[in-house]
């Protein structure tokens, strides 16, 4: 009979099928053959500790096997509100919004307050105009506080619900949580592509959000983003740090030259919708300070 929470033991064999790693040599000296080809079946349960061994077995980081997982059910909790936030769909946020606060008010679940919070950052983000409450805010930075009192150590979830409430946070809180986010990130070698893209991508909205906000913290957290190392198979976050800096470029200085040139670029290499999205944020900042 096949068990209902085993979801992982399927997952490992396609990881060991994928890295030409045979049952034995996945199983050794941490169980035998037939044990692990149960497991894999979903047919019967191993002790954590035996998992993660034989991760490492088949060269797979334990973070790498488990945040797939955790990634895929975070994005799945929020796809109604993406989807709104890409069709522009101000009403849909606003219902989403209304009726996750009333489960938040329910039960004062974290998932609740966090798809509240993402449905109000989405909305502010596209209108700017706010509908999150003070009290949830608050219940924000005391999440995010905790996090950094927990000797700052930032789970995948933590990274995943910050990078989408940036909005919300006002620019000292902002500032501070981004700095501790850097210094877990300069701490911590995680080898995961995963990982780090969603990292980056949490600095880099903080950024932006800091730029409509705060334009000297936003430079000063822009300094210390600008000196970690990103690969060359990380594209998009170089394009993204390029624009931060051109933005920043742009409100010093009111030159634009840099900011239209990379939209030629993108134009140039077929990039559309990364266009599309830097040309609404520089038109939120040109409203914003009048430019």
């Amino acid at each position: 009979m096949i068990r209902k929470d085993n979801i992982y033991g399927p997952k490992f064999r396609k990881l060991r099928v994928l890295h030409h790693i045979s049952l034995v040599d996945a199983a050794k000296d941490i169980t035998n053959k037939s044990t692990l080809a149960e497991w894999e079946k979903g047919k019967d349960n191993l002790s954590w500790c035996k998992v993660i061994e034989l991760l490492f077995n088949i060269h797979i980081q334990p973070i790498e096997f488990l945040e797939d997982s955790v990634s895929s059910q975070l994005y799945e909790a929020i796809a109604n509100i993406a989807v709104a936030y890409q069709n522009n769909d101000e009403k849909q946020l606003i219902r989403i919004f209304k009726e996750n606060l009333q489960k938040y008010k329910d039960d004062k679940t974290k998932d609740y307050m966090f798809r509240t919070a993402i449905a109000a950052n989405f909305y502010e983000d596209l209108t700017g105009h706010s509908m999150c409450p003070l009290v949830l805010k608050e219940k924000i930075i005391l999440y995010f506080s905790n996090v950094i009192d927990n000797e700052n150590f930032w789970c995948y979830e933590d990274i995943f619900y910050f990078e989408l409430i940036t909005q919300l946070l006002d620019a000292k809180h902002l500032y501070g949580f981004s700095l501790k986010l850097l210094e877990y990130v300069k701490k911590n070698i995680i080898n995961s592509k995963t990982w780090q893209e969603l990292t980056l991508t949490a600095l880099f909205n903080a950024e932006f959000s800091l730029i409509k906000k705060d334009l000297k913290k936003a430079q000063s957290l822009f300094e210390k983003i600008n000196v970690l190392e990103i690969g060359d198979d990380y594209t998009e976050e170089s394009i993204r740090k390029k624009f931060m800096k051109a933005l920043i470029q742009y409100l010093k200085n009111d030159n634009n030259i840099e900011i239209y040139s990379m939209f030629n670029c993108l134009d140039f290499l077929g990039l559309n919708n990364m266009k599309s999205d830097f040309e609404t944020a520089f038109l939120q900042v040109k409203r914003i300070y009048d430019k």
